[in-house]
């Protein structure tokens, strides 16, 4: 089952699983959208609100993987992962909300006793740089700190994706110190990505769901993520970040919604998206690496119909980051990703 397939990023899972000869339960709360959607692919449709639960639960009791692609998620997460559960389902989504992912990754005992996977995440950010993370942490091993910067490339932004960006803002900063994510105020930290100059870009630090996945994966005790930001709009982030998270929340509620959205198309000349990584440890010793990959959307579209064929392929149990369920060179079974060392 797909829930959320009318959405921006839905349509972009949809596509890329109908290239691959997938014929998934589209799945949403919106009827008539889902009716467009049927008609056009020819796929059953089911109309179900996250909050009916006895509904939903019967739906998904036939149902071996739900990939649920709809934000915001700290309050769509919830209410699919605990269907999942009672019905015996297993649940993947595109994830990037910290708090909601780290709410995941706590389902792990339930998970186990039910049988079935959990792992969120499966889309752009988190599989992108916990790969690019785990590929460096075996090329030093015994670093002790992590810095990810992330450059995503994409064609705007979905609703859903506005409130999510919204949610995590108004929560503020996070890091990974000694082992434990801590509270830090949003852009605490600045600094430059490695490499050429032409690539060298200004970053802040941001409460990421990547700051969880690289953790728990590599082990490192000390990880800060960030993402391109002026040196201005950083300053204003500290000073004001709840403030203007809640200004985004309300703009976002307030965006109209596109009935029927139109599949969009991969552009060959498109930039690419980007994730550094570096290590280090405390004896002065560092490493750096680039992953390079194509629109963030399109990028995340492929990584989650991959993660959903190896789920159903050879069901991986319990609550699991991307790399931990699938490998730390998950990321490159998507097309035109590589990973190049600095």
């Amino acid at each position: 089952m797909l829930y959320g397939a009318y959405g921006t990023t839905g349509r972009r899972i949809l596509d890329e699983a109908l290239s691959r000869g997938h014929r998934p339960i589209l799945a949403g709360r919106d009827g008539a959208q889902l009716a467009a959607l049927g008609k056009a692919t020819g796929l059953d449709t089911l109309a179900v609100a996250l909050e009916d639960g006895p509904a939903l639960r019967a739906a998904l009791s036939s149902v071996a993987v739900v990939l649920h692609a709809a934000g915001p998620f700290q309050l769509t997460g919830p209410l699919m992962r605990g269907a999942c559960l009672d019905a015996g389902c297993s649940y993947l989504d595109v994830n990037g909300e910290i708090g909601d992912f780290g709410a995941a990754l706590a389902c792990d005992a339930k998970a186990r006793e039910t049988g079935i996977g959990i792992i969120p995440g499966v889309g752009y950010g988190v599989v992108f740089a916990e790969c690019v993370a785990a590929h460096l942490a075996a090329r030093l091993p015994g670093a002790d700190w992590l810095r990810l910067s992330l450059a995503t490339q994409n064609e705007g932004s979905s609703r859903g994706a506005q409130m999510s960006a919204a949610a995590v803002i108004t929560a503020g900063g996070r890091d990974i110190f000694r082992g434990k994510l801590r509270r830090q105020a949003l852009a605490h930290s600045n600094w430059r990505t490695p490499g050429t100059e032409t690539l060298e870009t200004r970053f802040s630090s941001a409460p990421l769901a990547e700051l969880l996945a690289a953790q728990r994966s590599t082990g490192i005790p000390n990880i800060v993520a960030g993402i391109p930001l002026p040196r201005t709009t950083a300053t204003l982030l500290r000073i004001a970040g709840p403030l203007l998270g809640r200004l985004m929340k309300w703009q976002a509620r307030r965006a109209p919604k596109v009935s029927q959205p139109s599949s969009p198309s991969a552009s060959t000349a498109a930039p690419l998206s980007r994730v550094w990584a570096e290590v280090g440890t405390a004896a002065g010793e560092y490493a750096a690496a680039v992953l390079e990959t194509g629109k963030g959307y399109h990028a995340a579209a492929a990584a989650a119909v991959r993660a959903l064929e190896l789920q159903l392929l050879q069901p991986r149990i319990g609550a699991l980051t991307p790399v931990q369920a699938f490998g730390a060179d998950f990321a490159l079974l998507v097309p035109g990703t590589t990973i190049r060392d600095l």
